[in-house]
């Protein structure tokens, strides 16, 4: 997940975030923050917080090198809510920039802790985005983060708030703590993250938003979990009802981004095991979800993570792949060979290859129109689709009777040509070996079929 900004309403913003930050600018902040008049103080706060979101370079300085950080943590020691809520505000805007911004704020992670615990909702809600950012800052931030001890009381709001939007946020924080790498990844399911999650999931699960969020949180953690973790996550329950909840999102032609972490999700457990991946392959709708948003084409971004899960499925057993073939997926995949770009048609080849030779069904493959679709993998520069190219024309060979795979390739101008110039310049053995045997192959049959 990347970082958010927080935006004023633009009704109660009176500048544009863009306007050039300036020295006299900086002044008027600083003796604004200053100020004896609570009005001015929080007006002022509320005028930074906007500018924050696209800070001028002088901003910038104000920040790295100026009083601006000692100002605003001079407000956690108020007793003024609405003081300390627009200062964490101002917190979380520079902590969703770049490293040396987000870094000045890593100091006051013990102060945001505190008021994740608070009975406030809002500052509650606004510490735990202003730490959402900081872990999306990277390994070191996140290690620093958890020596400040966030883990268990992020993972303890997660599980027990029951306002949408700090159940919306504490997922955001969690899911970006989860990020790996880091070393305590293990500590997420000492804490039972996964059932938390999936407790609010049956909770909120008709509020779509809050499933996003919590399918973005199974998604991190099904990334890089173990076996046996990944069995935790199955024995909850929630795959079940995040594949429901996309069923029926998908039925309504609803906006595709929903459906991205919830198909991640399915995709890296499918990554798993064989025996996982089988036994998501007969959950009553997964099958059918990737044949559908793979039909789709109303969001590239979702069509790849249904083909990138799918390539995860076929990858793994006989009875997958045809349980996939057999619910229709193999002409959208030709369809995408033939008509996407190449970073979609590659990840439309790889459950082709798998559906080859896994589920030994290329006869089953309109392989006609294929052919030349992989023909131009073996022309292109990308070193994994040549190989892929290779590897469909050698499965051709000899997987199909009757010698079809050589006369297949007999029917494409410059077929022939592009494995003797590939023979040329590759530098792979493997690959200048199978090449080898293709041509030979390639010649052996049109010296036998000349005889």
């Amino acid at each position: 997940m990347d970082k958010r900004l927080r935006y004023r309403l633009p009704q109660e913003s009176e500048t544009e975030s863009e306007y050039e930050f300036t020295p006299s600018d900086t002044k008027h902040i600083i003796n604004g923050l200053k100020s004896t008049r609570h009005d001015e103080r929080v007006d002022t706060l509320k005028n930074l917080i906007t500018k924050l979101e696209q800070p001028s370079e002088e901003l910038r300085r104000f920040v790295l090198e100026g009083s601006c950080m000692e100002l605003l943590t001079k407000f956690f020691s108020t007793a003024d809510a609405d003081e300390k809520l627009h200062s964490l505000w101002c917190l979380t805007n520079i902590a969703a920039n770049e490293g040396r911004l987000a870094e000045k704020v890593l100091p006051a992670a013990p102060y945001l802790l505190s008021l994740v615990t608070s009975d406030n909702v809002e500052l509650q809600n606004q510490a735990a985005w202003a730490l959402g950012n900081l872990a999306a800052e990277g390994e070191k931030t996140r290690e620093t983060l958890h020596a400040n001890g966030v883990l268990k009381p992020l993972v303890d709001l997660l599980g027990s708030t029951t306002d949408e939007a700090i159940l919306q946020t504490a997922c955001f924080a969690v899911s970006n703590m989860a990020r790996k790498p880091n070393s305590y990844f293990d500590e997420l399911f000492d804490l039972k993250l996964p059932q938390l999650a999936a407790k609010q999931l049956t909770v909120f699960k008709d509020h779509q938003n809050c499933v996003t969020e919590l399918a973005w949180v199974f998604a991190y953690l099904a990334a890089s979990s173990s076996e046996k973790q990944v069995d935790e996550i199955l024995a909850t329950g929630a795959v079940d009802t995040l594949l429901q909840s996309a069923v029926e999102y998908v039925k309504a032609d609803a906006p595709g981004a929903p459906l991205i972490p919830v198909i991640r999700t399915l995709g890296n457990i499918a990554a798993g095991t064989d025996a996982q991946t089988s036994s998501l392959v007969g959950t009553n709708g997964f099958v059918g979800l990737l044949v559908r948003c793979i039909e789709s084409t109303s969001s590239r971004a979702v069509e790849k993570e249904a083909l990138w899960a799918l390539s995860c499925v076929t990858a793994s057993g006989k009875a997958d792949v045809d349980a996939v073939v057999d619910a229709g997926v193999v002409p959208d995949l030709v369809r995408i060979i033939e008509k996407q770009n190449f970073d979609i048609k590659k990840e439309a080849a790889f459950s082709l290859l798998n559906i080859a030779i896994i589920g030994g069904r290329a006869a089953d493959l309109p392989n006609e129109r294929l052919i030349a679709e992989f023909v131009e993998f073996i022309k292109s520069q990308d070193e994994e689709l040549v190989r892929m190219g290779v590897q469909y024309v050698a499965i051709a060979f000899e997987q199909l009777p009757d010698s079809k795979g050589p006369d297949l390739l007999r029917t494409i101008v410059g077929g022939i040509d592009a494995l003797e110039n590939l023979i040329a310049v590759t530098t792979d053995d493997d690959t200048r070996s199978l090449l080898s045997v293709l041509i030979d192959q390639y010649y052996g049959e049109d010296a036998m079929s000349e005889d």
